[in-house]
């Protein structure tokens, strides 16, 4: 009985820290997108918004959209002109 305790105990601890080391990372990017949120334009943060939508319509079809994502990824400018007009449709 005394090992069944035992291990449970340690599962227990060990389930314990991963949410504490979990909990700890989602408050610092917290605090690191608040920083960045922050410092972008309106004019920025109406882009990004547009190209995220415009991944989630696409990345089954495209898997390549997701490359947003991607923060080592060298950067290409984004063509709006698609979005552009379909938020004059709408």
């Amino acid at each position: 009985m005394y090992c069944i305790k035992a291990d449970g105990d340690h599962a227990v601890n060990a389930v314990s820290k991963c949410y504490c080391r979990a909990l700890s990372g989602a408050m610092l990017s917290l605090a690191a997108f608040s920083d960045i949120d922050r410092s972008a334009s309106a004019d920025s943060t109406r882009v990004w918004a547009k190209e995220e939508e415009h991944t989630r319509k696409e990345h089954i079809q495209n898997v390549t959209a997701m490359d947003i994502y991607d923060i080592r990824m060298e950067r290409h400018e984004f063509d709006h002109s698609p979005l552009l007009s379909l938020n004059n449709w709408l």
